[in-house]
């Protein structure tokens, strides 16, 4: 049996859609294979989610994003592979845009896994990790009020 991490952490992530098509971060990881997620990363104490999201896109995608609203809180179980345990996580999504000439490229602290940043379009949505932003995205609720979708193991 897998323990568990003894903390939930807060982690705000950004949505940002670009016509019908998605930012994100591109990873290769040896054990969880090839696949993509949105920027975001950990909250750190004393820091809002709002800082924190504005910090971690500079880092992953190298972009100053603009935030528009919360639209999704998810409650993620994550497998930690060193050492092997189930780290219990809350999603904060938000809407957010980049500037009209921003080029996808990677932060100068991506994450281990991240070997690019692109735009996705749907039908590569199945990839999508945790996978309750394959339902955001098809659903593209960057018009929706916020939304909870239940609880996802990645």
């Amino acid at each position: 049996m897998q323990e568990f991490a003894p903390d939930i952490r807060s982690t705000p992530r950004a949505f940002i859609l670009k016509a019908d098509k998605l930012l994100v971060q591109e990873k290769r990881h040896p054990i969880k294979g090839h696949y993509y997620t949105l920027p975001g990363g950990k909250q750190d104490p004393g820091e809002s989610l709002v800082d924190a999201l504005h910090r971690e896109c500079l880092e992953e995608i190298g972009a100053h994003i603009t935030i528009d609203r919360l639209i999704h809180v998810a409650e993620v179980f994550r497998l930690k592979t060193n050492p092997v345990i189930r780290a219990h996580q809350l999603d904060f999504v938000f809407a957010a845009s980049v500037d009209d000439g921003y080029t996808p490229q990677m932060g100068h602290h991506p994450d281990p896994s991240q070997v690019a940043t692109l735009w996705l379009s749907t039908d590569k949505a199945d990839m999508l990790r945790p996978s309750y932003v394959t339902n955001l995205f098809r659903r593209s609720v960057s018009s929706y009020a916020p939304l909870y979708l239940g609880c996802f193991d990645e």
